[in-house]
């Protein structure tokens, strides 16, 4: 029988990768393994070794004998050598890592390098052998970045894209993905939790699990609890506790912490009265959004003690998170503004320098792409502690402007490259990687480059941009994206591998036309279909030539939209997998065109011309949308509903709540109770009135009320 030998003393990873190992052995050869202390080993029998000499005492022996060594292990890295070896008359598998998390990371990259395992988000393949390999195994990998992750983000409405909808099993599973990537940072930005309950419990209550939230508004601002806030930290704490015993780093969120997602409770501003910070800027402005003025001192130690208590209850200190004064500006005056800015910067910073010495600090970069000028984050850089801070710029994708390649980080100040992705509506196949590439080109040339993210708002939206993201980040040089579409291919699909890589590179082209950030008019930012009133607020003199260039790019983006749909008609759909991904291409395929259709209505509204067959095209286009998500669960809203009440009791007034969170100007997307009973009628409402009228005329505006009447109707409708 196979013997796993796993060191006595070290970090719990070690222990978790030997059970990994044991279950990957046991799913592709149908026998089960046994298990040694490194003090402990059987004198007969094969072996796999986990762990180098420092933490495991069998293998430390060879190596302190000289017949053995590990070489060019990083000891204390994450990187891993793993070599096979004979001893005795029976085989031996090393498998020696820098620290607790690469060797689980040795494990999931021997099984993926030596016995055609594959692993995804929504599951793995493990292929049945006689076997596993034994001989001429030797690998020895170490990644480009130090820091490798994702962010998971407070959005709610469909269970597949909205982390902070996930319950514990959903979770481990995606923290055990994490590992099979090779990465190491993950951060739970889903709102506050119970932090203050925890922290101030002489003032803050925990609220009512069947009520409306007290500090709740309108649309995504409805911060109404599903589950009630006890279980989401028991959870928060099951979650958080699985990721260390594996060695991952969670980011303390700290400073200016106050946003729509984590809003102060009345409970506390009516006890602490604490002073807050007037924006002439209108979002988040009621006073549960408002920042708290951290020129006070018993602010500024009260939003750190929210800080210790997340630390206290679920974290550990180490390395923390900001996002300062984010979105919001405080005056019209722009100096008087950035003086403000910096000053809270310089306040967090030093508050961590003296109370958790040696920590690092993410800053992350949101704000400095919104609020800032290029010029005002340099002088942000300058005075920035480069042994403290790093630039977590997860915006690095951003094509405008205002970006990390004009901001002279570039090998100047330490920072972490990112790609932003997607906003909350944006699940759909996006991202123009040929730009992606070079900037990350940039990065991986620069020795102040650390780290590599993935931060959207939701997740799971393109299963191949997390493949290539986790890719990316491990890897010396640029992987590029057509490169990397045949490894996917030959991974996710097998058999199917070569009829769906034309696919793939296809959809490249397709994907390349919608980015989260461009500059007015050059790339689609979103589906027009959402919100469509807002494409037909015209005003006077309104150009009809304005989306020209948008139209050029979509017709010649979706050129090889009828031979990806001749493919996919012969693609067998048994395999969930494959399904999701065919549902994927095409809603994206259907978003585009009836984006597209859209664009050319306005246009031909503007210039007199017939707007019936346009109007009739893209309510076939949206109805033909709105079947193709009824017959796939992942957009479903009531499916996600069923999915919160099987892992704990629901508030009963979380149902309307969810409506709001997803039926909004923001976070409208491809879902399925909203083409069918928003988008549809609304556009039926809207054609009507374009048939009706000639003129710039402002019909976002014009149907208001009756539109206003359509989400009504949704809303008091049950799922």
């Amino acid at each position: 029988m196979l013997t796993i030998v796993r060191p006595h003393r070290a970090h719990s990873a070690y222990g978790i990768a030997a059970r990994e190992f044991a279950r990957l052995y046991e799913e592709s050869t149908g026998r089960p393994a046994a298990f040694a202390g490194d003090g402990d080993v059987p004198g007969t029998g094969d072996l796999v070794v986990i762990g180098s000499d420092s933490v495991n005492r069998f293998a430390a022996e060879r190596v302190l004998d000289g017949r053995l060594d590990f070489a060019p292990l990083v000891y204390g890295g994450d990187g891993y050598t793993i070599k096979s070896a004979a001893e005795d008359g029976r085989r031996v598998l090393y498998l020696a890592s820098g620290r607790g998390r690469s060797a689980i990371y040795a494990v999931y990259r021997y099984f993926e390098q030596y016995c055609g395992c594959s692993y995804f988000w929504d599951g793995d393949t493990v292929p049945k052998r006689a076997d596993i390999v034994w001989e001429g195994v030797s690998l020895a990998e170490t990644p480009r970045f130090a820091y490798r992750g994702t962010r998971y983000f407070a959005h709610r409405s469909l269970h597949r894209f909205q982390a902070e909808m996930w319950g514990p099993e959903d979770w481990e599973r995606e923290i055990d993905w994490l590992l099979k990537k090779r990465m190491n940072l993950f951060m739970l930005r889903l709102g506050l939790d119970d932090l203050f309950q925890k922290a101030f419990p002489d003032c803050v209550s925990y609220p009512s699990a069947v009520d409306r939230l007290p500090e709740a508004g309108k649309g995504f601002d409805d911060r109404t609890l599903f589950w009630s806030l006890e279980y989401r930290g028991v959870l928060r704490k099951r979650v958080l506790s699985y990721a260390f015993e594996r060695d991952l780093m969670h980011p303390e969120d700290c400073g200016t912490m106050t946003h729509w997602y984590s809003r102060t409770p009345l409970d506390f501003l009516r006890a602490k009265q604490p002073r807050l910070l007037s924006q002439n800027s209108g979002i988040y402005s009621e006073q549960t959004g408002l920042v708290w003025d951290i020129a006070d001192d018993a602010n500024l130690d009260n939003y750190f003690a929210l800080t210790a208590a997340h630390i206290r209850n679920y974290g550990q200190a180490g390395l923390f998170h900001t996002i300062g004064l984010a979105e919001r500006t405080y005056s019209e005056d722009r100096e008087a503004n950035l003086r403000l800015k910096l000053y809270v910067y310089r306040r967090i910073c030093r508050y961590i320098r003296e109370n958790y010495p040696g920590s690092k600090l993410l800053l992350a970069s949101w704000d400095l792409y919104f609020t800032y000028t290029n010029d005002e984050v340099r002088r942000l850089l300058d005075e920035l502690d480069k042994e403290q801070v790093l630039l977590l710029d997860y915006t690095s994708d951003s094509q405008t402007e205002n970006s990390v390649l004009n901001w002279d980080v570039i090998g100047r100040f330490p920072w972490i490259f990112g790609i932003f992705q997607a906003y909350e509506p944006n699940s759909e196949i996006r991202n123009d990687y040929a730009f992606i590439e070079r900037v990350m080109e940039k990065a991986k040339a620069d020795p102040l480059c650390v780290g590599f993210v993935l931060w959207p708002e939701l997740s799971h939206a393109d299963t191949f941009m997390l493949e290539y993201a986790a890719a990316n980040a491990w890897a010396d040089g640029v992987i590029d994206a057509r490169r990397f579409a045949a490894d996917f291919c030959r991974r996710r699909y097998g058999a199917q591998s070569d009829a769906m890589l034309p696919v793939r590179l296809a959809m490249l082209d397709i994907s390349a036309a919608a980015v989260w950030s461009a500059d007015d008019g050059r790339k689609l930012t979103t589906d027009l279909f959402f919100n469509i009133f807002d494409h037909f607020a015209f005003k006077e003199n309104e150009s009809a030539e304005r989306y020209d260039g948008l139209i050029e790019l979509l017709e010649k983006a979706l050129f090889r939209a009828p031979e990806i749909e001749h493919a996919l008609a012969g693609i067998d759909l048994a395999d969930p997998r494959v399904r999701r991904d065919v549902w994927d291409i095409r809603r994206t395929l259907l978003g585009r065109r009836i984006s597209l259709t859209i664009l050319k209505l306005r246009r031909a509204y503007l210039t007199g011309g017939d707007v019936a067959p346009l109007c009739e095209s893209c309510l076939e286009q949206t109805e033909a949308l709105a079947a193709l998500l009824a017959e796939h669960e992942d957009y479903s809203l009531r499916a996600s509903l069923e999915k919160l009440k099987a892992v704990s009791p629901v508030n009963p007034q979380f149902e309307r709540t969810l409506k709001e969170n997803a039926n909004n100007m923001y976070c409208r997307s491809y879902i399925a109770e909203l083409v069918r009973d928003v988008y549809l009628p609304e556009q039926k409402l809207l054609f009507e009135a374009l048939r009706k009228h000639t003129g710039p005329l402002d019909f976002r505006a014009l149907c208001r009320d009756e539109a206003a009447a359509v989400s009504e109707r949704f809303f008091e409708t049950l799922l």
